[in-house]
């Protein structure tokens, strides 16, 4: 089995993490993010004469994405990704965009061997998502919203999807069967008034589920202001993303390089 090998993003070759990525044959995209890669898949499919799905269970999101149905070959489906629904050995690229945090670390196998099942012999899987935030002073509010969510999940008692735990994901990806596992990360998207108010609206309307009034009060008053107080010092941006890449054992799948490099993704999609 290959080592899993990290790339900073800055030698040369190392930073264009979809060179080498089929796009003339079937690629499922599990989640939606901002929606700013999926344009960027299906005017490569298009451009391929390939296939392109996208599945998520949020119907709003998948509504934004109706007009991009008509310049490539976009289809829509409404299902959660511990389910595939597609058939076994269909796949060709298996992209997890966001979705990887949401699974409990008790059942990442049962995520990978799902991956493993659609995926052709020699299929590729490509997974982004976010780590926890650094200790450096750009991660402060990033790491306080952290903190303020994990609080409202246990008060509430609904589970908190916001991180992935990348060592245990690696781990569980190579025990399934994937080969040649390689790893990048990328910069955190900036922070913008927007998400601040946006945060803090959220913030203030699970607050209010909580029955814990001194626990309520102490959210608003002291927790939200050491959020808000973050970030006003500037240049706060979210947690790093990693790029995690594997390859079913195989030959079936098509290789064609991609005109588009991780680093198109880095200011706009999470």
């Amino acid at each position: 089995m290959s080592e899993l090998r990290p790339s900073d993003g800055h030698e040369p070759g190392k930073d264009a993490v979809w060179r080498g990525t089929d796009f003339s044959g079937l690629t499922v995209v599990l989640g939606v993010g901002t929606g700013r890669l999926i344009s960027l898949l299906n005017q490569q499919v298009a451009a391929s004469q390939g296939s392109l799905l996208v599945i998520s269970h949020h119907a709003p999101q998948l509504q934004a994405l109706k007009p991009l149905a008509q310049q490539g070959p976009l289809v829509l489906i409404r299902a959660r990704s511990r389910q595939i629904p597609v058939l076994n050995e269909t796949v060709d690229l298996l992209v997890v965009n966001g979705v990887l945090r949401e699974v409990p670390d008790s059942r990442l196998e049962m995520m990978f061997e799902e991956m493993w099942r659609v995926l052709v012999p020699g299929g590729r899987a490509r997974i982004s998502d976010i780590i926890e935030p650094s200790e450096g002073e750009e991660n402060r509010t990033w790491a306080q919203r952290n903190r303020v969510v994990r609080k409202l999940g246990k008060a509430l008692g609904q589970p908190t999807a916001i991180s992935v735990n990348l060592q245990r994901a690696a781990v569980a990806m190579r025990s399934i069967g994937f080969e040649n596992l390689a790893l990048s990360f990328l910069p955190g998207y900036k922070l913008t008034d927007e998400w601040l108010q946006e945060t803090v609206n959220a913030i203030r309307t699970m607050t209010g589920r909580v029955v814990d009034r001194e626990l309520r009060d102490q959210i608003l008053n002291q927790d939200l202001k050491r959020l808000v107080a973050a970030y006003t010092q500037g240049g706060q941006r979210a947690a790093e993303r990693f790029v995690l890449r594997g390859t079913k054992v195989g030959d079936m799948a098509l290789a064609m390089e991609a005109s588009f490099t991780e680093e198109d993704l880095v200011s706009e999609e999470e």
